[in-house]
């Protein structure tokens, strides 16, 4: 997922609590690979410590429904 696309997700008016549910196991996961790479830079996207800990707690729920 490219920085514009990984921009327009974090800044979806809809937010993580709805955005994120109806997200495939490959979009999420690809989401979640993004947040981090971009935590991992001098200067992440402003929302998206908060969009990766919601995405690292709908992991924690989909593997725990399993």
């Amino acid at each position: 997922m490219n920085r514009s696309k990984l921009s327009r997700v974090i800044n979806d008016p809809r937010g993580p609590e709805t955005v994120l549910p109806d997200l495939s196991g490959e979009e999420l996961e690809a989401l979640l690979d993004a947040l981090f790479q971009n935590l991992d830079t001098p200067s992440p996207d402003l929302g998206a410590q908060f969009w990766y800990d919601l995405c690292v707690e709908e992991t924690t729920r989909r593997a725990a429904d399993t």
